[in-house]
Order: structure tokens, then sequence, then C-alpha cells
């Protein structure tokens, strides 16, 4: 049997993005803002605001409404702004130094999604090339792979900084193609983002497996879907 090419997405697929940045979050308004603001805000009231604006600036970035510079602090003074606080002396600068300090600290962290380690081990000793394929930033994706224990498992870690498109563009798709050495018929995307991993993929023509952990409905058109990732070695991932 001829193995697939397998491109993993990174973030909620093989890296437990939620734990590791609502821990990294907690000390960063613990530590930076809370001490500044002026009225108390609970941490939790925090993190739940962060992340929807997070998304928001996440979909402007992908859109190219907004440059890695600009989202990094933007995303924490509209938290910020979220908790109904006024305008008040300080506010930029607390948000620059949210911002900075929670790339230098949640990329270091190490929670993976259940299963990864077993399931990356295995695939590989299967004969599977593989590869990750993120929109996440470029030093941060290889610092979470070292930090985790995953680069062992991958051949390259391809992100949209260094491919220049971001998913779900085609030409992400097809550049990790060209720089992986293979072609869309033996591809595999697996990932949890529907748009940018699941729609991408099958719009460059390759194979796609929907990791989702939900019970919502699927789409007739996905080639597979999965709600835990052991359940990826009983696929047939053949060419």
């Amino acid at each position: 049997m001829v193995r697939a090419d397998l491109f993993f997405d990174l973030d909620r697929t093989l890296w437990d993005f939620d734990r590791n940045s609502r821990e990294a979050l907690h000390e960063i308004f613990v530590e930076l803002a809370q001490p500044r603001l002026p009225e108390h805000r609970d941490v939790g009231a925090f993190i739940s605001v962060y992340e929807v604006e997070n998304e928001k600036c996440w979909k402007e970035y992908r859109e190219g409404r907004l440059t890695q510079k600009d989202l990094r602090p933007l995303r924490f003074r509209r938290a910020i702004e979220e908790l109904g606080l006024a305008q008040f002396e300080g506010m930029d600068s607390v948000a620059e130094a949210m911002g900075e300090a929670y790339v230098q600290r949640a990329p270091y962290r190490t929670a993976l999604i259940e299963g990864a380690v077993d399931v990356c081990d295995t695939l590989k000793s299967r004969g599977h090339r593989m590869f990750i394929l993120t929109n996440g930033f470029e030093e941060v994706q290889h610092i979470k792979m070292a930090n985790s224990g995953l680069s062992p498992f991958f051949e390259a870690v391809f992100t949209s900084d260094a491919l220049g498109y971001k998913k779900p563009r085609k030409e992400a798709f097809e550049r990790s193609l060209e720089l992986a050495n293979s072609e869309a018929t033996q591809a595999i995307m697996i990932g949890d983002d529907l748009e940018c991993d699941v729609h991408g993929a099958r719009l460059a023509g390759w194979r796609q497996v929907h990791y989702d952990a939900t019970d919502a409905p699927t789409e007739p058109e996905i080639w597979r879907r999965v709600r835990g990732l052991k359940e990826l070695l009983d696929l047939d991932l053949s060419r």
C-alpha cells in the first residue's frame, strides 16, 4: 500500500491552543493588566472577551485587513475596551505589554490534543510523510513544535508567513505541495477549521479530514470526519 502525504494543521488539531492560551492569558492579565486598570475586572471575564476579539482580529488578518504587527496588541486593546472600561492613561502601553508577553509565553506551553504523540508516531511508522500547514506566525509555530515534542514526526513546517499565502487560499496548498515534492492526488489535509483546512483543501483538489470533537452536523462534501485523533488510525490513508 502506498501511503498518502499528510498535512496537519497545528493549533487546535495537535497543539492544545485553548488550554495553552488560557493559561498564558491568566498569568499575563494578573501580572500586567489588573494592577493598572482603573477598576477591578475578573480574569475570567477578560479571557472570555479576549477570545472573541482575537477571533475577529485573526479573521481580519487572514483577509489581509490587518498586519501581524498590528494584530498582536490590537486584540488586547479591544479586549480591555470590551470589559467596559473608559479610556485610561497607559491603556495602549498595557495592550502592547500584554501582546509582547503573550507571544513570549504561550508558544512555550506544551499541552497537546489527546492522542497527538501516539497518533503521529503510529502514522510515521506506517510510512506516511507528514507536514504541518498552518496560518500561525513563523517563529511562534516552530517554537511550539520544538517544545511540545512534535518536531521529530514532521519533515517540514509550512507557515503562512513563509508561504506568502494564508489558508484557505488555494495558493497556500499549491505552494506547500511544491515544497513537499508532493501532488494534490496524494495529499490529505487534517485540521479543525472548516473554512481554512477543509474548504481550502477541497478547492485545491486535496482530500480532507475534519477533526471536530463536537456533535455538530457535518457537510456531505467532506471526505472524512473524526471526533478524536485516534480515529485517524482507522481511516484508509493510502494514495
